[in-house]
């Protein structure tokens, strides 16, 4: 694949395009769990968009559910592994300005990658855009609302940067202090939420401080959270879904867009 002649006028996209680092073009293993239970409760049609597809991760899955599937990425690097590994179609593009027609796609994925991006809202509003009217999206990002966002002040204040998360993925990168309401305030003048939730607790709980990992991985602490932890993901206790490690939206174009 060629590198893009056009340049990012987005300074983060700039960084990312860059990168070989497949740690940090990847989604966890919680948020395939739930793209998976997604496709399966909703059955989305096709075609569909795999937007910061990363290495390519998601893009199997989504084109056996939807027939066909294109992936997007700044990053060329990703782009590559993801068709060799897949043999999917891919994009270099900006997710802010993609070269697509509007209403071209029934099913949008972006995951983990609005915390990376300097303007969500504008990433919405283009997903909004080549989304068709009766189309879902799936959307997934980072949470800061609990321990793990004191740790990330605390990290981010020593170094000077603004790049700590609790995996230790892209490292010099770009991951803002993003949390489930910051996340939803950019989606909903384009959006209706088909639901929130908030996802893995375990990291949320813990902040990933060393002693409080410890104690959690104590056995004590384990028997603590498997009472705690089922409770916490109890989609009803909508107050808790503000402050997993990672916030989950399910989305339908509203007529405002």
């Amino acid at each position: 694949m060629a590198r893009p002649t056009s340049t990012h006028p987005n300074r983060t996209a700039r960084h990312y395009a860059g990168r070989d680092d497949a740690k940090s073009q990847s989604s966890p293993d919680v948020v395939d769990g739930e793209l998976a239970r997604i496709i399966d409760e909703l059955r989305p049609g096709g075609p569909a968009l795999d937007l910061g597809s990363g290495v390519g991760g998601h893009l199997a899955r989504i084109g056996a559910a939807c027939g066909w599937v294109v992936g997007v990425d700044v990053s060329v690097a990703a782009l590559r592994g993801a068709k060799a590994a897949t043999g999917a179609p891919v994009l270099a593009s900006d997710g802010a300005r993609m070269p697509f027609a509007p209403a071209s796609f029934s099913f949008v994925v972006c995951t983990e990658v609005l915390e990376h991006v300097d303007d969500p809202g504008a990433v919405f509003a283009e997903i909004a855009r080549v989304l068709r009217d009766d189309g879902v999206a799936f959307v997934t990002t980072p949470n800061y609302a609990n321990l793990a966002g004191i740790h990330k002040l605390i990290a981010d204040t020593r170094s000077g940067r603004s790049d700590w998360n609790p995996w230790g993925a892209h490292e010099g990168g770009h991951e803002a202090f993003m949390t489930g309401r910051r996340l939803w305030a950019a989606a909903e003048p384009y959006f209706d939420a088909m639901s929130i939730r908030a996802l893995d607790y375990g990291q949320a709980l813990t902040g990933r401080f060393g002693p409080l990992d410890r104690l959690a991985w104590s056995r004590p602490g384990r028997a603590v959270l498997r009472r705690v932890l089922p409770v916490l993901h109890d989609p009803k206790r909508s107050r808790l879904r503000w402050h997993g490690m990672h916030t989950e939206l399910v989305l339908r174009k509203t007529g405002r867009s």
